[in-house]
């Protein structure tokens, strides 16, 4: 499963190359405007749970929540469709992800919230972009 076209998978400390590409898809939709041209989500999420001599403590959510993207059993779940969302063109994540965002559920706009925040979480935490708002040289 690849998320668009040329991406392949690099070198992962310890994600798979599932939770790769889910939040590379992630990355398509929340971050499309991204300031930092070389930023790649799937390599900061592995980095921040597993850049450290020990995964941090919240590895298993981290993983957890990497997994939904790309889970038909979450597609079944939130959207009563049998395509996740890693498997649907941008145009179609962008439309399905704002329809979470705006449902009645709770669990959806839950899980939209935290895959955004999250998505933002890393771009905020990368030396590059730190650097492109001022908050180091």
């Amino acid at each position: 499963m690849n998320c668009g076209p040329g991406v392949n998978t690099p070198t992962l400390r310890g994600i798979s190359p599932e939770q790769y590409h889910s939040f590379r898809s992630l990355q398509e939709v929340f971050l499309h405007d991204n300031p930092i041209p070389n930023f790649d989500l799937g390599i900061a999420l592995d980095n921040y749970v597993y850049g450290h001599p020990y995964p941090i403590e919240t590895e298993s959510i981290i993983q957890l929540l990497a997994s939904v993207p790309s889970s038909i059993l979450a597609a079944m779940a939130l959207d009563f469709s049998f395509t996740p969302i890693v498997k649907l063109p941008p145009e179609e994540r962008i439309k399905r992800l704002l329809e979470w965002k705006h449902s009645s559920l709770g669990i959806k706009r839950g899980v939209y919230a935290i895959l955004r925040q999250i998505s933002f979480f890393l771009l905020s935490s990368d030396k590059e972009y730190q650097k492109f708002v001022g908050y180091t040289q």
